[in-house]
């Protein structure tokens, strides 16, 4: 599959990756606690290169190996994150307090309160907030990254008991503003937990998967104009369970989207787009087309957005008894990796497994399979799913993910595995660029302002393509 370069530490558990060891920024407490073999190892794609416990994860260990920082446990400590005490995939905040078997009414009464009133004072503009009613009931996705570039994005599901409607609305907590609302009819509360959202690279289109009446979904397509969204494209019905992410090469025009395909027919409906002005309405249906549906069973589906129309297919095998959870790429967008968990709840039963399906991005041919266990009660449909997200290098070149695996699950470890390098040449000069600014610098944003615009930007990995 390809190997990879790179250092080695000597006394980690297992055999381990660096490509720090002469940046003056690096921790002194990790150069006392691991000696440094300056031998240069090569490493064949997908092997794991070290486990360590969550604490030296934490205490150095990330940035040893490239990792940004990246806290795997989330406690929901503050209002500038993802808060999973507030996401659809509810309180993982009760595991470290020691209440798996009691009920969450008492933490909703105090820290869910809170959180909803500091999101509609400092989020929600007044006009929709007061003038019309709205509250804030949850977040959707269940994390803040509805893309790779949007970590500090989140959208928030908001719901008026006059009007009897649901809302959405997007918030940059970096910039701490408010971008846009999203939809004014869907009527009634929505259930969180069924909605699905994606943002494009660009952030000029936004995806959302809606429940209807039936036990079916919609997929509804806006443009983003200003701090409005309007309504473009709507295809019904669609499977319940489909997810979808857009591609990091690309601004908005291509996704990836995985459905189980039935033989029943769907409709594309398209809307009025030249009203899509600032304060225009575009409620009027141009057209509506049948979609027919040749394939059926699980698919992952290569999309050009713009004409909705099929790239690429290839049928995926779902282990019986398990379920997809989430979809996601890589920074340079080579490869993408789908996680699956068992259907069980395992707040109190022990034994919660999952897995991830490593996928070939252009191709969508299926290259690896890594299992994963975790400890007892965390329980992948009820608590944050940050457990089960794996993360990547900044160039990268190697995965990091929380198992216990040969840890008779006891604590919670991570596991950083190489990626192999089937990559062009200007990926592979890329992730030698970013490696020796890691190793010079230690942290490549302290010094883009340096660089030339466009390689700024390639570094950076922005998309390539529209």
């Amino acid at each position: 599959m390809g190997i990879h370069n790179s250092k080695e530490h000597s006394n980690l558990t297992l055999s381990t990756v660096n490509n720090n060891n002469n940046n003056p920024t690096w921790r002194p407490s990790i150069k006392n606690k691991f000696s440094i073999n300056k031998k240069t190892m090569n490493y064949n794609g997908w092997q794991e290169i070290s486990r360590c416990s969550h604490t030296d994860w934490l205490n150095g260990v990330a940035e040893s190996f490239g990792f940004p920082r990246h806290k795997f446990i989330c406690t929901s400590e503050l209002h500038s994150v993802c808060a999973p005490g507030f996401c659809s995939e509810s309180l993982s905040h009760k595991l470290y307090h020691g209440a798996y078997r009691s009920s969450s009414k008492n933490f909703q009464s105090t820290k869910i309160k809170k959180l909803r009133e500091h999101f509609e004072y400092n989020h929600i503009p007044a006009m929709i907030s007061s003038l019309q009613n709205y509250s804030v009931h949850g977040l959707i996705n269940g994390c803040s990254m509805s893309g790779l570039d949007h970590s500090d994005t989140i959208m928030l599901l908001i719901y008026s008991a006059v009007l009897e409607k649901t809302k959405f609305i997007i918030v940059d907590l970096k910039l701490n503003r408010y971008v846009c609302a999203i939809g004014d009819d869907y009527n009634g509360l929505v259930d969180a937990k069924k909605v699905h959202a994606a943002w494009s690279m660009d952030k000029t289109q936004v995806i959302i998967r809606v429940p209807m009446v039936g036990g079916r979904a919609a997929l509804d397509f806006y443009k983003i104009v200003k701090k409005e969204a309007k309504l473009y494209r709507r295809i019904v019905p669609i499977d319940v369970k489909a997810l979808f992410q857009f591609c990091p090469n690309y601004w908005s025009s291509c996704l990836i989207l995985y459905t189980y395909s039935t033989e029943t027919e769907t409709t594309l409906i398209n809307y009025n787009t030249a009203a899509l002005t600032p304060g225009g309405s575009n409620r009027v249906q141009t057209q509506a087309i049948q979609l027919h549906q040749q394939l059926t069973g699980s698919y992952l589906y290569l999309m050009n957005v713009h004409s909705w129309s099929v790239c690429k297919n290839q049928s995926i095998q779902i282990n019986d008894g398990f379920q997809l959870l989430s979809i996601l790429y890589t920074r340079d967008s080579v490869y993408t990796i789908l996680t699956f968990a068992d259907n069980h709840c395992h707040c109190v039963q022990p034994l919660p497994i999952s897995y991830f399906d490593v996928y070939q991005s252009n191709s969508l041919q299926r290259l690896h399979r890594i299992y994963t266990q975790h400890i007892s009660h965390v329980c992948p449909w009820h608590m944050c799913r940050n457990y089960l997200t794996p993360i990547f290098s900044v160039s990268s070149s190697r995965m990091a993910f929380c198992t216990t695996k040969n840890n008779d699950r006891k604590e919670l470890q991570v596991s950083i595995v190489v990626l192999p390098n089937e990559l062009n040449l200007k990926s592979i000069c890329r992730r030698l660029i970013i490696h020796y600014l890691n190793q010079l610098n230690g942290k490549i944003e302290d010094i883009t302002r340096e660089l030339p615009y466009r390689l700024i930007q390639y570094i950076q990995y922005r998309p390539e393509y529209q």
